[in-house]
């Protein structure tokens, strides 16, 4: 009976271990929640009399992380993209990381160089996988410099700067990867990922290429987090961890007797 209330015990612990860091990571951007999943556990059949299956505990497995859509969250800021479908874009974390990371974080800042980067500095790729740089100026034939004035990121990822009052340049198309089985990636922490053997190499593509979907500039994708659902489920956790717990004191006080 004992290993049986251990098994939910550490059941439940996982439960709410996992339901707590989506909750805690509710409000980050990109976040994609993870569910516990368990196992039953039975006797073998030869050693159960007139072949009826007796229960003998819970079996871990490890969390799953969901890769559903999160909403998307009006911004206004021209360089904010919110992915729609299931590309993910690329950052260069070779220097770091020793290889190329992935994430659904658009939120895209301009370093002093006018290199494209998160939060943390970290390059945004392109679909040639090389950094994006954003010039602040550029020379006229003429000879005159004329100052950047307006970004513009198309649906396809296309980075298209106007300088001055009419000189439009195309600067980048924003890189995106999609995997075989994007669950499998590898967390690394802040909502980036790598690639691993179970989740495939990365396909390289842009916005509205098959299976990429598209970019919404001017949004930021939400956690696709529920706190009403996660909540729910943290209550019936702790109520089984409870309920495990009343069991085991249960048998200790048996057995004392």
């Amino acid at each position: 009976m004992l290993p049986v209330v251990r098994s939910g015990l550490s059941a439940a612990s996982q439960e709410i271990a996992v339901i707590s860091n989506n909750i805690a990571n509710a409000s980050s951007l990109g976040f994609k929640k993870s569910n516990a999943n368990f196992s039953d556990v039975y006797t073998e059949m030869s050693d159960v009399k007139n072949a009826n299956r007796v229960g003998n505990g819970v079996r871990q497995e490890a969390p799953r992380r969901n890769h559903s859509q999160g909403s998307l969250i009006l911004t206004g800021n021209a360089l904010d993209l919110g992915m729609n479908g299931q590309g993910m874009f690329i950052l260069n974390t070779k220097e770091k990381l020793g290889e190329l990371s992935y994430t659904r974080n658009g939120a895209i800042n301009i370093r002093e160089d006018g290199m494209l980067v998160n939060s943390d500095g970290i390059a945004y790729l392109d679909v040639n996988t090389q950094e994006i740089n954003l010039p602040f100026k550029i020379s006229s034939p003429e000879g005159n410099e004329q100052s950047l004035s307006e970004v513009k990121v198309t649906a396809e990822g296309f980075l298209r700067a106007t300088y001055g009052i009419d000189k439009y340049v195309t600067i980048a198309q924003v890189g995106l990867a999609r995997f075989a089985d994007e669950t499998q990636l590898k967390s690394m922490g802040d909502n980036i990922f790598t690639a691993t053997p179970e989740s495939g190499e990365a396909t390289i593509g842009a916005g509205k290429d098959l299976g990429f979907g598209k970019i919404n500039a001017g949004s930021l994708e939400a956690s696709n987090t529920d706190i009403t659902a996660e909540l729910t489920l943290l209550i019936r956790a702790q109520q089984a961890f409870n309920g495990s717990a009343k069991m085991m004191q249960t048998d200790a006080d048996v057995t004392r007797r």
